[in-house]
């Protein structure tokens, strides 16, 4: 991660997404499991969440060569990707968009059941 943030052709709101991320891995702590890990946002985890530009549904963390907003694939490389990965659900969290900082709250978080289709997750 350090690497990514010290590249020189990197933007000022890349390097602060960077940094938010790495951030988060830093003060990261390992947990076991039951039923709250399903509300911490994690790679595939589908969120919905409410920005300054309105509210976003269904936006589905990926890798960064899985990404495609089209079909609602954000990467966590993005900045708002960087700012939610490792948070949970109701948390406020900060990001940037074109230098400025902006926040989001995060409303829901779903892990994907391959026993359970897509279609069938009802948000609210």
């Amino acid at each position: 991660m350090e690497k990514l943030s010290s590249e020189p052709h990197l933007d000022e709101t890349t390097t602060m997404s960077y940094a938010i991320l790495r951030e988060t891995l830093q003060h990261g702590i390992l947990v076991g499991d039951d039923d709250s890990l399903d509300k911490i946002v994690e790679i595939n985890s589908i969120v919905a969440v409410k920005t300054s530009f309105g509210f976003k549904f269904g936006l589905r963390i990926v890798l960064p060569e899985e990404a495609d907003l089209q079909f609602n694939r954000m990467s966590v490389l993005s900045s708002l990707g960087c700012a939610l990965y490792g948070r949970k659900e109701g948390d406020k969290v900060r990001w940037y968009f074109e230098g400025k900082e902006e926040t989001a709250e995060i409303i829901r978080v779903i892990q994907p059941r391959e026993d359970t289709p897509l279609a069938s997750r009802r948000w609210y």
